[in-house]
């Protein structure tokens, strides 16, 4: 029974973490697909920004739910509580994180019509 719970707790997190890098990635990716010198969009924002962050908040969370497995925490319900809140704290910091690294980007440029 242990087993499927840390199955499905591992799981679970993976997943909000995963869905918390998503969101994260989601908040400006058109103002930053439009910033930078150059015309048109930038496709790096969709096919590199995506990925890397989706899996960077999926590498958090899991990481966050596995290091107090690895000090020794035995499985209960206090244990996996702590947990929890380990995992809350460590995406709070992931998400401060992509926000801060993505408002240092440049500005976009107004587009222009002739």
């Amino acid at each position: 029974m242990r087993e499927r719970v840390e199955a499905l707790g591992s799981s679970g997190t993976a997943l909000v973490g995963g869905f918390l890098g998503l969101l994260g990635w989601a908040a400006d990716a058109e103002l930053r697909a439009r910033a930078g010198s150059r015309p048109g969009a930038d496709w790096s924002v969709l096919y590199a920004e995506l990925p890397l962050t989706v899996l960077a908040g999926a590498v958090v969370a899991l990481l966050a739910w596995w290091l107090p497995r690895r000090w020794g925490v035995r499985p209960s319900a206090t244990g996996y509580a702590g947990r929890a809140v380990l995992v809350v704290v460590a995406l709070a910091g992931f998400w401060l994180a992509v926000e801060g690294w993505y408002d240092g980007l440049p500005e976009p440029l107004p587009d222009r019509k002739p």
